[in-house]
């Protein structure tokens, strides 16, 4: 048995533990990250002046702005791998509650930012439900977790 630290002696602290739950809503919002990036390239959502009168034609976002807007559609995909990352290797482990504050804050500037980007970015309300996963994740891995990390379902 180790001595106990500051982080042990607090009935409140939390690490994460990786659940099912997790797992599969992590697996979801990977996805999903997946998804807006198959919609950037094909959902033909941009309408662009054709010169004449009525009904526009509308183009996907690459076909008008180019492959330099796959960057910006590839983030939600990049930031639940990472979230994903830092939930499964970080639970039990000694530094597994800075992986969990990491990957709380990544997916709440995700969601933050999906929401502004609502907004004021054509493909933002694609990003939503990407960000609403990733929180959902982290709640599971949260709601499993011991009090007291000593009882961790996974040794460190």
């Amino acid at each position: 048995m180790s001595a106990p630290t500051p982080s042990t002696l607090d009935p409140h602290h939390r690490t994460a533990t990786w659940s099912p739950v997790a797992e599969i809503l992590s697996v979801c919002a990977m996805g999903w990250g997946i998804l807006v990036l198959l919609l950037t390239i094909v959902l033909p959502i941009e309408t662009v002046y054709s010169g004449h009168d009525g009904r526009q034609p509308r183009y996907s976002l690459v076909e008008v702005h180019g492959s330099s807007v796959l960057l910006p559609a590839s983030v939600p995909l990049a930031v639940a791998i990472t979230v994903g990352l830092l939930l499964y290797f970080g639970h039990g482990r000694t530094w597994g509650r800075w992986a969990v504050i990491i990957a709380w804050i990544l997916a709440g500037l995700l969601l933050l930012a999906a929401v502004i980007g609502f907004v004021t970015f054509l493909i933002g309300i694609f990003v939503v439900p990407s960000g609403a996963l990733l929180i959902a994740a982290l709640a599971a891995s949260q709601a499993g977790a011991p009090a007291h990390p000593s009882i961790s379902r996974r040794g460190s």
